[in-house]
């Protein structure tokens, strides 16, 4: 007989329960697996980029999850990246334009990064705690990507 009770009984929404995040301990650090994916995702001075490097580089290819959550995070902060220098070369070309009324596109402009850095974070916070709970949660375009080639 089963440990588990009936489907839709037992468990608080109804339905089998989450999945229990992977076991076992990176190489490097000994850190466990759902710790060693919230790190890849951590919004604080560089910490996700120096992990999730890390993780690639030492990780075997049969720890798919922690890879993806690696490579998908490389990916992110790579796509932010580029946007903040698009951002920072709008910026130094309007400061350099004789033009006038260019306040009102330097406040859009500001709104715009603000916006996007926000957006940034947010998606980094969602990133750590679903790394967290042991799940595959992929971003649109990146996470394909990701997931093809962790």
């Amino acid at each position: 007989m089963s440990s588990q009770p009936p489907y839709g009984q037992g468990y608080q929404g109804g339905g089998y329960p989450p999945p229990s995040p992977p076991a076992g301990k990176t190489k490097v650090l000994n850190l466990d697996y759902n710790v060693a994916g919230m790190l890849c995702y951590l919004p604080i001075c560089c910490i996700n980029l120096v992990f999730s490097i890390i993780w690639l580089a030492s990780e075997p290819k049969e720890n798919r999850l922690l890879r993806f959550h690696a490579l998908q995070s490389l990916l992110l902060i790579g796509v932010a990246f580029v946007v903040f220098v698009i951002f920072w070369f709008l910026i130094i070309a309007m400061a350099v334009t004789p033009v006038p009324g260019t306040t009102a596109g330097w406040g859009l402009l500001s709104l715009l990064r603000l916006v996007f850095g926000f957006g940034f974070f947010v998606v980094s916070v969602i990133g750590c705690i679903k790394a967290y709970q042991g799940q595959m949660w992929k971003l649109p375009v990146i996470g394909d990507i990701a997931e093809k080639n962790a």
